[in-house]
């Protein structure tokens, strides 16, 4: 039997070297107001709870290295928001630090993969928060299947800088980037009132 590359079993041994306060271990707020029943998906940045939407076709686990999101329809891809091992300081517009960037890009790549290639760069490709981001798009052989990944370095303040993987076959590749994508811009600080469900008025 061919060994199969599972792409978010990874064993990212940078990880913890990185900075950031929000603490990716996922949690719930749970209520229910007259019979209505709503859970939602939340971290913690010191007393601040960061809200963080996800459809029913999304589940959510976690692998001590940063949260990870999966899509059942496209068993082959996936979605990680880790801690980056870079700092919030590394500037993405100085050459030098670029080159860290790229190093550690690839250290997401899991062991054993093949051909691996950076194709593109993006600068500024999450223009929204006055975040700072760069992307990188990276191709590489995973025994017989041909898989892409992007890894985006996003720098929301001072603070805290997170590294989003995307993971998936080529072929599935465009849905998961899409979807990933809608799951990091729901990022926001829930509100005490944020916790009651919404009863359509």
């Amino acid at each position: 039997m061919k060994r199969v590359f599972l792409p978010l079993a990874l064993a990212i041994t940078v990880a913890d070297l990185g900075a950031s306060t929000v603490d990716l271990t996922p949690r719930y707020v749970e209520s229910d107001v007259d019979g209505y029943k709503t859970r939602k998906l939340h971290f913690l940045d010191g007393s601040k709870k960061i809200g963080i939407g996800v459809d029913q076709e999304t589940t959510v686990s976690t692998d001590g290295s940063g949260v990870v999101f999966k899509f059942p329809k496209f068993p082959d891809a996936g979605f990680r928001i880790a801690t980056s091992p870079l700092s919030p300081e590394d500037s993405m517009s100085d050459a030098s630090a670029l080159e860290r960037y790229r190093a550690a890009a690839k250290t997401w790549v899991p062991a054993g993969a093949t051909e691996v290639q950076i194709l593109e760069e993006v600068a500024g490709p999450l223009p929204i928060n006055r975040w700072q981001s760069h992307r990188f798009v990276i191709s590489y052989q995973a025994g017989a299947y041909a898989m892409k990944q992007s890894v985006t370095f996003l720098t929301m303040n001072p603070t805290t800088q997170l590294a989003l993987v995307t993971t998936a076959s080529t072929r599935n590749f465009a849905e998961a980037a899409e979807r990933s994508f809608q799951i990091i811009r729901t990022w926001h600080e829930m509100l005490p009132g944020d916790e009651l469900p919404d009863r359509g008025n």
